[in-house]
C-alpha cells in the first residue's frame, strides 16, 4: 500500500500511481466527477451525451483516427457515464502507456463536438434508449430507482429521454462541458508497469502545460488523512453540495409482452460513506450476492421459482438503496415475493452462522484478491477511491474491517434496512395478473 502516491498537479487535478513492475502491461484512466446526478430535467442525458462525443474527433485527428490509435493500442479505449462520475479509461502494454495518456488528454481537451457528428450520435443513444428500455433487466432497474428517489436528479436514467437528447444543441453542451469538465474535478489514475518520474512528466506536459515543476504536493496514500468526505471531494464537486434524495415508497409496473416478470423489491440503504459500509458489503453476500446466499438458496435451489434471484447495493454520496431482483414464471410471482419477505425475515430475526460467516468473509477477501491482479480494477478502484473519497482506500485495511465485522452486526443492519413497510416494488414484463396480486400484499406490507 505504500508504493501508492497521491499527486496534486499545479492545477488542481490529482493524480493517483500505483506501480506494479512485475506485470507488462498498465492501465490510464481520468474520471470526473461529472454525472447525471448533475443534471436537470431539461438537459437530462447530456453528460452522457459529452462521453460519446469525445471519441468523434478532435482538433488534429478525426474519429476514424482516433479508432485506428486505439485500435493499436490494444482497442481497449473506452468510457462510461455514472449517476456521480464519468470515466475514460484503457490498457495497453508498458511500453505503449504515454501514447494511450497522450490520446485520452487529445479527447478530454481537444475534442471539437461538430454539428454533423452531434447529429448521428443523437440517433445511436436514442437507439441506446430503446434498447435499455426494450430490456426488462435493465428496465426494472431504471424504473425502481425513478420511482423510489423520484423529484431528484438521482432518478434520472443516465442516458437521458430521446425528447431531450434530441433538443440538446452544441451550444448547451459545450456549456456544460466547460462549467463542468474542470480540473479540480477531475483524478488521473495509472496503475501497472511505469516508471514514475516519466509518467509524471508526460501526465504534466499533457494536462498542466506550463505547470511548474511536477507535482504541488506529493502524499504517500497510507498517510493520507481519513476525512469522511475527502479533502478535495467535498469542495470540488457538485455532488456534495446538492441536497440528500428523499426515499418514496411505491408500487410500480411496466406491461411488455414477455413469457416472464421481472420483479425489484426496494429499500432505502446507506451512503458508500458511512461508517456500516463494512457491515453492508458482508450482509450482501450473505443476503443475495452470491450462489451460496439465502435468497438464492432458497429461492432457485430449494424452490425451483426462479433462475435468477438475487441482491444487490446502490450506495452514493448521501444516500442509498438495496435492491433484490428476480425473474419468473407470473403465476409463480407471488410465492417468489413471499419467500423474498421469509428471507428478509430470517435476516432479521436470526443471526447466522459462524460458518456461514466464515464462507462469506472468505469469499469477499478471494474476489478483493483476485481483483488486485488486474492493472484495470487497480486503476479504476483508485481513481474512484480518490475522486469520491478524497484518498486512496487501502485494501488490506478494508479486509481488515471486513473481518471484524460480526454475525449481530450483520442482523442489526438487517433489521435497520430490509423494513417491509419501507419497502418498494417494481414490476416489468407480464403483468396483468400478478400485478393485482402484488399490488394488494404490497398495500398489505404498509
Amino acid at each position: 500500500m505504500d508504493q501508492i502516491e497521491l499527486i496534486s498537479l499545479p492545477n488542481g487535478i490529482r493524480v493517483v500511481l500505483e506501480p506494479m513492475p512485475y506485470v507488462k502491461t498498465a492501465a490510464f484512466g481520468v474520471f470526473v466527477g461529472v454525472g447525471s446526478v448533475c443534471e436537470t430535467k431539461e438537459n437530462n442525458g447530456i453528460s452522457h451525451m459529452i462521453e460519446h462525443m469525445l471519441f468523434k474527433g478532435t482538433e488534429t485527428k478525426s474519429a476514424k483516427e482516433l479508432a485506428d490509435i486505439t485500435a493499436r493500442l490494444g482497442d481497449t479505449a473506452n468510457a462510461y457515464t455514472g449517476k456521480e462520475y464519468t470515466a475514460y479509461y484503457g490498457v495497453t502494454v508498458a511500453e505503449e502507456l504515454t501514447r494511450l495518456m497522450e490520446v485520452l488528454a487529445d479527447m478530454l481537451q481537444h475534442s471539437v463536438f461538430e454539428a454533423k457528428a452531434l447529429s448521428k450520435e443523437k440517433g445511436v443513444i436514442c437507439e441506446e434508449i430503446d434498447m435499455y428500455n426494450n430490456s426488462p433487466d435493465d428496465l426494472v432497474h431504471e424504473l425502481a430507482q425513478k420511482r423510489a428517489w423520484q423529484g431528484h436528479s438521482l432518478s434520472f436514467q443516465i442516458s437521458g429521454t430521446k425528447g431531450v437528447v434530441r433538443g440538446m444543441t452544441r451550444e448547451k453542451i459545450l456549456t456544460f462541458y466547460k462549467r463542468e469538465y474542470r480540473p479540480e474535478r477531475m483524478v488521473l489514475s495509472v496503475a501497472g508497469a511505469f516508471d514514475k518520474k516519466r509518467v509524471m512528466e508526460y501526465l504534466t506536459e499533457l494536462f498542466c502545460p506550463g505547470g511548474q515543476g511536477a507535482a504541488a504536493s506529493v502524499k504517500k496514500s497510507g498517510l493520507a488523512p481519513d476525512e469522511r468526505y475527502g479533502k478535495y471531494y467535498g469542495e470540488n464537486t457538485p455532488v456534495q453540495d446538492r441536497p440528500a434524495a428523499e426515499y418514496t415508497r411505491n408500487f410500480s409496473k411496466s406491461y411488455q409482452d414477455t413469457s416472464q416478470l421481472h420483479m425489484n423489491l426496494v429499500f432505502p440503504g446507506i451512503s458508500y460513506l458511512d461508517e456500516k459500509r463494512h457491515v453492508a458489503t458482508v450482509f450482501q453476500s450473505v443476503f443475495g450476492g452470491s450462489n451460496n446466499s439465502l435468497l438464492f438458496q432458497k429461492i432457485r435451489e430449494e424452490e425451483g421459482l426462479a433462475y435468477a434471484v438475487y441482491s444487490y447495493g446502490c450506495p452514493y454520496a448521501k444516500e442509498g438503496l438495496v435492491h433484490i431482483d428476480a425473474v419468473t414464471a407470473p403465476n409463480q410471482a407471488e410465492t417468489v415475493f413471499e419467500y423474498a419477505l421469509e428471507v428478509c425475515d430470517i435476516m432479521r430475526e436470526q443471526t447466522v452462522s459462524e460458518e456461514t460467516l466464515a464462507t462469506h468473509k472468505a469469499l469477499i477477501r478471494t474476489e478483493a484478491i483476485l481483483s488486485k491482479e488486474s492493472v484495470q480494477s487497480r486503476m479504476e478502484g483508485n481513481g474512484r477511491s480518490v475522486l469520491l473519497r478524497g484518498r486512496v482506500i487501502d485494501r488490506e485495511e478494508e479486509l481488515v474491517q471486513i473481518e471484524k465485522v460480526t454475525a449481530e452486526d450483520i442482523q442489526r443492519f438487517a433489521k435497520e434496512v430490509l423494513c417491509p413497510e419501507r419497502m418498494s416494488v417494481c414490476l416489468v414484463g407480464e403483468t396483468r395478473s400478478a400485478g393485482q396480486k402484488l399490488m394488494k400484499k404490497f398495500d398489505q406490507l404498509g
